[in-house]
């Protein structure tokens, strides 16, 4: 595995980190599903742990996935480590569900450090290495950065984050100077990163974390415009109505990915995490695994050699009039 300096923190972290959201499971928020199927506990930990055997040390979740049964997956599977400093913890703050599983949005002080407390639980941890903020948007990071701050005095967070695509909301996380990481969408599909956020964090030594390496399995080159989703799965999303055009549009970009890649001996889902992982601002390219061998699969890129000029100019020739920068959701 190699590993890439964390921005600011002195951190090396390895350069795949393993994203957990498909931990948590499927649940349903505001009458959708918001989460994976085909995901078995037995299946997470022995992934996590897999991971580590691989050298990856660096883990991110969100207090929402599964409603904190991810973060309590990692917790179990991480305690078998001998040293809690060999890893990174990575989870976030800000979104919850009421009784409705409608989503509630909680940007008080007091809330975040509740909220941090629940996470250290489930964790079984007695700090956080990074603490994000998960809200797309607020007009409330004061609050964020308030409690943050009072977090780092405690010992209970090492460093602060934000989950964002928003340029405005990185410059407001910032303002102190003290930001520590910005995890934003960034993929062969999405690269509305490289005009202004990879830029700001590069020239501020700020760690970029790329989420969404594979467009939630859309790079893995497996589904076509007939594929179909387990309704419990945040995936069957794609083929709602007013949503298909989209999908039919990112599947005929992954078609014209797909042959350059095996052309130069890369699985597309290898394709896509070199792709991402050739920009410099990058820290580290978070890719979601269900069960260890998908996680030994997507760790191999980084063995695999980069991706040449001439193959760049291939993926830009395939992305040229269908490059696809919808509004993706936020994970």
């Amino acid at each position: 595995m190699q590993y890439r300096f964390f921005g600011k923190t002195g951190w090396r972290v390895s350069i795949v980190g393993l994203g957990c959201w498909q931990f948590g499971g499927a649940i349903t928020l505001d009458g959708k599903p918001d989460g994976w199927t085909g995901v078995t506990d037995a299946d997470s930990i022995a992934t996590v742990k897999r991971a580590v055997d691989f050298g990856i040390n660096f883990f991110d979740t969100a207090d929402m996935y599964g409603w904190g049964h991810s973060e309590e997956i990692i917790g179990k599977a991480l305690q078998d480590i001998a040293y809690r400093e060999r890893v990174y913890i990575a989870t976030k703050v800000g979104f919850w569900h009421d009784e409705g599983n409608r989503r509630t949005i909680n940007e008080t002080r007091d809330y975040i450090l509740r909220a941090c407390e629940a996470s250290l639980r489930r964790l079984q941890t007695s700090y956080i290495d990074l603490y994000q903020c998960h809200l797309w948007r607020t007009t409330r990071w004061e609050e964020f950065l308030n409690a943050f701050e009072l977090l780092q005095r405690q010992g209970k967070i090492r460093f602060y984050g934000v989950s964002t695509t928003d340029m405005d909301m990185v410059e407001h996380f910032d303002a102190r100077r003290n930001l520590a990481a910005v995890q934003a969408n960034y993929n062969l599909l999405d690269r509305r990163a490289e005009r202004e956020i990879l830029p700001y964090c590069r020239a501020r030594g700020i760690a970029f974390l790329a989420r969404g390496t594979l467009a939630r399995g859309l790079l893995s080159g497996k589904y076509d415009k007939q594929s179909r989703f387990d309704a419990n799965d945040i995936r069957s999303n794609w083929i709602e109505p007013g949503n298909g055009v989209e999908f039919d549009r990112s599947i005929e970009i992954v078609q014209r990915l797909k042959p350059i890649a095996q052309r130069y001996g890369f699985r597309l889902s290898q394709f896509a995490i070199k792709f991402v992982l050739q920009h410099v601002g990058v820290s580290t390219a978070l890719v979601g695994s269900k069960n260890p061998a998908q996680m030994e699969d997507n760790a191999t890129a980084t063995y695999l050699a980069p991706i040449t000029r001439e193959e760049q100019a291939e993926i830009e020739a395939a992305l040229v009039g269908g490059e696809s920068e919808a509004n993706s959701p936020q994970i």
